[in-house]
């Protein structure tokens, strides 16, 4: 499944800011804190007299969908007016009430400051707009102590090398390796085409030769989904899941975004997530989208902005290492006593307002109220460039210098006399190139020529070596022959008891051997290995002239090929 680079990274460069108490812990809309009012509207007045320009929102996922309108710039006249009325909404509220009904004025006030206060720190804000990617969980199965334990160093260099070897050279390496736990690590990476493929590939068994298991991320992150905007309303879901599935095989997890105001639109907008690195990149490219007839924009998913809460007492503003309480029930909010399992109620309520809902739940004012002054406050970074947008810019290509490019430059003063006779030869680089070509090509038949002679010379000399051996093998027949005929003549000598007939076939017999022996006669041996040493001179002298016309035409020693040529000869 996973460009190398997220696309909806942001990079904060900004240093630290102020150092503030943090307004969205729990507190009961009855109770007032004048003692924060001061410092509240100071910073009110800071933002009024230094607003900055309104930009576009940083969080362009479906949960701010409605329709925005562009706010125009006011003028000084305007911002002197309204830095005046919000003036005297400050010190009529810093009146203290004459009434008795004090409550209404201090739920006013408690609204008042989360509505004004928006200045987070850096940290929060970088959480804020990160989006990493899920990690890989490495553990040991066996029980390793600490000593035995290899170092992240380690670790990171070992799969780096497994993962070098299999995806030389795209696979950009592991950023993140640190321990958690006792025998467990977990392992991240920054590039989605390395994402993708850890995903689907098998990892190492054994590590320092010690036994591994792999943990992989079980789900899809938003980092991949895509939304398929302004579908007409008339279309059903299984018919827009059709259309996607003709484009993208990979694609899962199909929702339709819902919208908390205005249902009754004419338009739907539809979230998927692709799986497939290459199906995603192209997705990257395409930006449209056919569904049914139509070509709808098809634009990347952006996640909401991420809260700062903590998980030991689940109240917004801090996380769980800054926290001095004890750890407590994420539904019920009730302690976590040691050595005691605990039997939650099962009936939710808020640590921010103690309200009937979850922590975290949208439900919340104070929740609601936290997530506008988040997003406000990380528009106001962006515009003052606290925190820059990375923007994918396109690939330059490398410049390339012609001759056409820089003409020189001709003064009119200059006499431009044209010469009577072309005398410079214009080389053709076209011709020499295919000259080169050719003397290639000869070079390599001539190499080709001299290897076939060498073979034929090898042939030829087997071929040599078994016809003298035939020959001397002809030459022991001949000899056997005529000692079988002294053998029978000297028998048939010491044996006159024999009848006519009996004779007569072993004179026939003995003709038959004389026939034979007169076939194969040492002079017609002679003559035979006579001819077939001239036929091998013969060719072997074809081969070596032929040989020494391709060196003497390309290059090469010549000589000694012929002079070889003749030496085998005469030992034939």
């Amino acid at each position: 499944m996973m460009s190398p680079v997220n696309r909806n990274q942001n990079i904060a460069s900004i240093p630290p800011l102020m150092n503030e108490l943090n307004i969205y812990q729990s507190k009961s809309p009855n109770i007032s804190t004048p003692t924060s009012r001061p410092q509240i509207y100071s910073q009110n007045q800071a933002s009024v007299s230094f607003s900055p320009a309104i930009r576009r929102q940083l969080n362009d996922s479906g949960e701010n969908q409605q329709l925005q309108h562009r706010k125009k710039h006011r003028s000084n006249d305007d911002v002197r007016t309204s830095h005046n009325s919000k003036q005297l909404v400050i010190n009529n509220l810093a009146v203290p009430p004459r009434d008795n009904n004090s409550r209404l004025v201090n739920q006013q006030q408690h609204q008042h400051q989360h509505t004004t206060n928006n200045h987070f720190p850096l940290v929060h804000l970088k959480r804020a707009v990160s989006n990493n990617l899920p990690y890989f969980y490495l553990g040991f199965k066996e029980d390793v102590n600490s000593d035995n334990l290899p170092s992240s160093a380690k670790i990171i260099h070992e799969l780096n090398k497994f993962f070098y070897n299999k995806w030389i050279p795209t696979f950009k390496g592991f950023t993140i390796c640190s321990l958690i736990g006792k025998n467990r690590f977990k392992i991240s990476t920054n590039d989605k085409a390395d994402y993708s493929k850890l995903i689907n590939t098998e990892w190492p068994d054994t590590i320092d030769d010690k036994v591994v298991e792999i943990i992989k991320p079980n789900h899809v992150p938003d980092c991949f989904a895509f939304v398929v905007r302004h579908i007409p309303s008339n279309i059903p879901n299984d018919q827009i899941v059709k259309y996607i599935y003709q484009v993208f095989k990979s694609a899962v997890q199909f929702t339709e975004i819902s919208r908390h105001q205005n249902n009754n639109q004419s338009t739907k907008d539809y979230r998927f997530t692709i799986t497939d690195i290459t199906e995603y990149y192209t997705a990257l490219e395409l930006k449209r989208i056919a569904i049914g007839n139509q070509l709808l924009p098809l634009t990347q998913f952006r996640t909401s902005y991420k809260l700062t809460y903590c998980t030991k007492c689940w109240k917004i503003g801090h996380m769980r290492f800054e926290c001095n309480e004890a750890t407590k029930c994420r539904i019920c909010l009730d302690k976590f006593e040691e050595n005691v399992s605990h039997q939650c109620k099962r009936i939710a309520k808020c640590a921010q307002c103690n309200e009937d809902h979850w922590s975290l739940d949208n439900k919340c004012q104070i929740i609601r109220q936290y997530k506008q002054d988040l997003k406000h406050a990380v528009e106001q970074a962006v515009t003052t460039g606290k925190l820059q947008r990375f923007y994918p810019q396109d690939i330059k290509k490398p410049f390339v210098n012609t001759g056409e490019d820089f003409p020189v430059l001709v003064h009119s003063t200059q006499a431009q006399i044209p010469t009577p006779w072309n005398n410079q030869k214009k080389e053709n680089s076209e011709l020499l190139n295919e000259l080169q070509k050719i003397n290639g090509s000869m070079n390599g038949l001539r190499n080709d020529i001299e290897v076939l002679g060498k073979q034929l010379i090898e042939e030829n000399s087997k071929i040599l070596s078994q016809d003298k051996l035939i020959h001397q093998q002809q030459q022991n027949i001949v000899l056997v022959i005529n000692q079988f005929q002294i053998i029978i003549k000297s028998l048939t000598e010491a044996m006159p008891e024999l009848d006519n007939k009996t004779k007569k076939k072993i004179e026939k017999q003995m003709k038959t051997l004389a026939d034979i022996g007169s076939k194969i006669s040492p002079n017609e041996i002679s003559t035979h290995s006579k001819e077939q040493a001239t036929s091998h001179r013969i060719q072997t002298d074809t081969i070596t002239t032929s040989a020494t016309t391709t060196t003497e035409n390309g290059g090469g020693n010549g000589n000694e090929k012929s002079n070889m040529s003749i030496e085998t000869s005469d030992d034939v």
